[in-house]
């Protein structure tokens, strides 16, 4: 007979633990709300929660809402108008974009995890404000530990570098702007104090001013640390620097200031960026005061990857001028095409650079393609990623950790829910030089370690208030889906591999043409038709498709039977003519219409309704619609 005393504890596994196999279809809803169940458990849950949590806090104070008024007449006609409204609402949203099921390819969104909805409604409820833990002293903490997380992905420092969450990659590409203009302004800035408040001279022209404009930034850190312990008191050191940062003159004042001491003239900085940055840096450029004209753009290959040689190019000619660069641009993951750039490539030529005078910190603009960096994660996985076996994809994500910042958005690759972007900086002091302090919140001394008893962020970033069920999401669905190649990188793996697949299909189908073999998992597909000999008649089909492929009004979903987006391709990108079928064509137009497929469901491989794959399905109808056009 057993002791029942000596009976094991069942062992659950952990999703923390390394050889965790996760079964990444349970954390999902799924298309058809497979997991309806445990979602209802897990809402009824939190909701029961906070319930007891709010009854239970000084049980004996009486209800402010008496039991009369909850059950009265007035009662009785709030529900009825309530429901009455809330049944038009939900009646409305019955025809928003269907991006749970296999049938949707349009954009970088899906259905979210489990995880981030559940923690996100459960959040929701107490809704705390992410600016500082005056507000928020349990989510300002999870924030701070999503930054570290990335950071380490990310390969930096986790002591040393700062991240935070911010509402999207495009506040994210805005701070790290904001925080490099500072750092690079820096040295400057310091001579300048010992100048006006020691009367220490130093020489002037523009070379001195040049080589003090191309300080890198991790000697930034040394020189302010240096000038903070020359004076009396760090107090009174940074007072005098802090009237001569950039931040406290403004633009204008702080030209004045270094052509008066420098003695010479101020040559505008530049912001350098790829052929297909994102659309938000041209809109960056009034914002910090830059200027479209200062932002230099660099050439792409037939992969619309930056290239290296063209990089170095343009950094010769803004040494030859004398221009200083705020920041160099890359992009992991470009939104319109998923293309990876040659990071490892872009940081050689940026030190090989150094050595000649001129200095730019190199930010990755890995709003997209951040999470793919978890493929690369944990050694080699049971099931490799097409991306371990491409020798130039992995050598881009290995140098990560030589670059000095990293937007990442996790409502996107990292199935979140809206609004998560996020940005990590390499030199975290950088956040000091932009701080303000508000008295009623943000008190200067306050730090944004997690484990400091008041941890703040609302000084150091663009935002303000900030919601707090975003940070409980992102935190919640990385404790139990690691970044990793077991936990996200398996998830984008297998999308990776469905995206091949599907770029390997197109080849065997007359009227498809796929651009390039995709980085990672979108694929961009012109349609074409023998009797079209120009680019205009190719944008006429094409736009045909986009249409009748897109989001459109509508008086049900399901009128969608398939949903892709569309996007342009300058007429002189290098792409257009590695493909016969294109660079036979009068090229009369100065874009190329093309659709753009993100296969982010990682259900798409299965059989839809009539037996066929739903990749194969799409092929055969997007091939009858290019008829029906022709006809």
């Amino acid at each position: 007979m057993l002791n029942p005393n000596n009976r094991e504890t069942p062992q659950i596994p952990s999703p923390l633990d390394a050889d965790f196999e996760h079964d990444l279809d349970l954390y999902f809803l799924g298309p058809k709300s497979e997991q309806r169940q445990f979602l209802y458990e897990a809402l009824q849950l939190v909701l029961n929660d906070h319930v007891f949590w709010r009854r239970n806090y000084w049980p004996k104070d009486p209800p402010a809402i008496g039991y009369s008024k909850v059950n009265g007449p007035d009662a009785r006609h709030f529900r009825e108008m309530f429901f009455t409204e809330l049944f038009s609402l939900v009646s409305d949203l019955k025809l928003d974009v269907p991006v749970f099921s296999p049938r949707y390819m349009a954009h970088m969104i899906s259905e979210t995890t489990l995880p981030a909805l559940v923690a996100y409604f459960a959040t929701l409820l107490y809704n705390p404000n992410n600016v500082s833990s005056e507000a928020s002293p349990v989510t300002i903490r999870y924030e701070l530990e999503v930054g570290k997380q990335f950071a380490r992905l990310f390969g930096f420092d986790d002591r040393t570098s700062f991240g935070h969450l911010t509402s999207g990659g495009t506040i994210a590409n805005y701070e790290s702007l904001w925080f490099h203009k500072a750092g690079r302004f820096l040295p400057v800035a310091i001579e300048m104090a010992r100048r006006s408040h020691e009367g220490k001279r130093h020489p002037t022209g523009a070379d001195a001013l040049y080589e003090l404009l191309n300080v890198p930034l991790q000697e930034g850190e040394v020189r302010l640390a240096s000038y903070l312990g020359e004076g009396r008191d760090t107090e009174s050191q940074w007072s005098k620097l802090e009237s001569c940062l950039i931040s406290h003159l403004g633009d204008t004042r702080f030209i004045r200031e270094v052509e008066a001491q420098f003695e010479t003239r101020w040559i505008e900085p530049v912001v350098i960026v790829p052929r297909t940055a994102h659309y938000c840096w041209r809109r960056s450029a009034s914002l910090l005061g830059i200027g479209r004209d200062n932002f230099l753009k660099v050439a792409v290959d037939e992969q619309f990857r930056t290239s290296a040689q063209d990089l170095e190019r343009v950094l010769e000619s803004c040494r030859i001028e004398h221009r200083p660069v705020i920041q160099i641009v890359s992009v992991l993951g470009t939104t319109e095409f998923g293309s990876v750039d040659p990071i490892d490539e872009l940081m050689d030529v940026r030190d090989r650079m150094v050595a000649h005078g001129i200095y730019a910190p190199v930010h990755v603009d890995g709003a997209y393609g951040g999470y793919f960096a978890t493929i690369f994660q944990n050694g080699e996985a049971s099931d490799p990623s097409p991306l371990e076996h491409d020798k130039q994809i992995r050598r881009a994500f290995r140098a990560l950790s030589r670059v000095d910042s990293v937007t990442v958005d996790p409502h996107k690759a990292g199935y979140i829910p809206y609004g998560a972007g996020s940005i990590v900086i390499k030199h975290g002091y950088l956040k000091d030089l932009v701080a303000e302090n508000a008295p009623y919140c943000l008190d200067r001394d306050n730090l944004t370690d997690g484990d400091d008893p008041r941890p703040q962020l609302g000084k150091l970033i663009l935002e303000g208030s900030k919601p707090g069920a975003v940070a409980a999401s992102v935190w919640f669905s990385h404790r139990l889906i690691p970044l990793d190649n077991n936990g996200y990188g398996r998830q984008l793996s297998t999308l990776c591999r469905i995206a091949r697949r599907f770029d390997a299909m197109t080849s065997s189908w007359d009227g498809v043409v796929s651009l390039f073999r995709p980085h990672t998992n979108i694929v961009c597909l012109v349609a074409t038709h023998p009797s079209i000999t120009t680019y205009s008649g190719l944008n006429a089909l094409n736009e045909h498709l986009a249409a009748r492929f897109g989001v459109r009004d509508v008086l049900s979903i399901q009128s969608y039977d398939y949903l892709v987006s569309r996007t342009t391709v300058a007429s002189d990108m290098p792409v257009l003519q590695t493909q016969p079928e294109l660079a036979a064509l009068e090229p009369d137009t100065d874009a190329l219409s093309v659709m753009r497929l993100v296969f982010m469901n990682r259900w798409v491989e299965l059989e839809e309704a009539d037996g066929n794959m739903y990749l194969e399905d799409f092929l055969v109808k997007l091939r009858a619609a290019i008829e029906a056009w022709a006809e």
